[in-house]
């Protein structure tokens, strides 16, 4: 019995060893910045604020902490004080930002402010 069982185990590992891998082996660099790319358009919602309307439901679609509506009602409202303050998150390596306004406000178009997920924490 010892001798059938042996020689089946390790015809199996070494069958599943040289199994076909899907996952694109050939460029990994590429995969691997296409999975970054999914996994942070997946968790980016896209939030925008019409200046002066004081309707949050953009923010309070995704939390409902008092605190961090705040944080975004200040920092579009009084980006002038947040434009001197560095954010020290290591958010400047990977999306630019350049003071702790870009935390919270990405960019404004008119009277649309695009807000930053930052700010979630």
């Amino acid at each position: 019995m010892k001798k059938f069982i042996y020689p089946m185990l390790l015809s199996s590992i070494i069958i599943s060893g040289c199994a076909s891998n899907d996952s694109g082996s050939e460029h990994p660099e590429e995969n691997l910045r296409e999975q970054e790319h999914n996994h942070a358009e997946q968790e980016q919602p896209k939030l925008e604020y019409v200046i002066g309307s004081n309707d949050w439901s953009a923010i309070m679609d995704y939390t409902d902490s008092k605190e961090i509506l705040e944080a975004y009602q200040f920092a579009v409202e009084h980006p002038e004080v947040l434009n001197y303050m560095p954010c020290y998150c290591g958010c400047y390596e990977e999306d630019g930002h350049t003071s702790n306004t870009n935390c919270f406000v990405d960019s404004v178009d008119g009277d649309i402010a695009k807000l930053d997920t930052m700010g979630f924490g």
